[in-house]
């Protein structure tokens, strides 16, 4: 199911953790509520997101089955978002800005590895921890380097990739291939 919980915040200038910090819903049951239909949301939570974004609990509702129901993505727009998405293994969103080098190479990893020399010893450059997609996230980010090759492979393993253009690129999980 969309993440429309995350794609409603977005459009509204805040985020799961904002809404948890100003509210007294923790940010573990938002996290639950990103798979869930918004028609199934409690009371609680309708009225702590419109608190946070100033409009009734009735439109926000209304503008949320808007998005379900449509193709509507969630934007990724920075790094850490990115790693979040793929943490969460969100079915499809977007990476939205200039990320267009970063992007191709993977792609064009993905595309060679894919055609059965994954994993194959004798192409040690496309192991985990020596791609370029490894080295992009390191650069992007501080955390440590078993942190960034298990992100690494997440994306490998669970994600196609497709060029939007110059600056968006969709990311497909390979389960809805299936």
């Amino acid at each position: 199911m969309k993440n429309v919980l995350d794609i409603y915040l977005k459009e509204n200038g805040t985020n799961r953790n904002q809404l948890a910090k100003k509210s007294n819903i923790s940010g573990k049951e938002l996290k639950k509520l990103t798979r869930k239909d918004p028609e199934n949301y409690s009371a609680d939570i309708m009225v702590a997101i419109s608190q946070e974004v100033g409009i009734s609990p009735g439109q926000i509702l209304d503008r949320m089955l808007v998005i379900r129901n449509s193709d509507i993505l969630y934007h990724a727009t920075t790094i850490d978002e990115l790693i979040e998405k793929v943490e969460e293994q969100e079915d499809e969103f977007i990476l939205d800005g200039s990320f267009t080098q970063f992007v191709n190479k993977t792609k064009n990893i993905m595309d060679f590895e894919d055609k059965a020399v994954r994993g194959n010893p004798i192409y040690p450059g496309f192991a985990t921890g020596n791609s370029f997609l490894y080295q992009f996230l390191k650069k992007l980010t501080s955390k440590d380097d078993k942190e960034m090759q298990k992100l690494e492979q997440k994306i490998l393993d669970n994600y196609k990739m497709k060029i939007l253009n110059d600056h968006q690129t969709l990311f497909r999980n390979k389960i809805l291939d299936y």
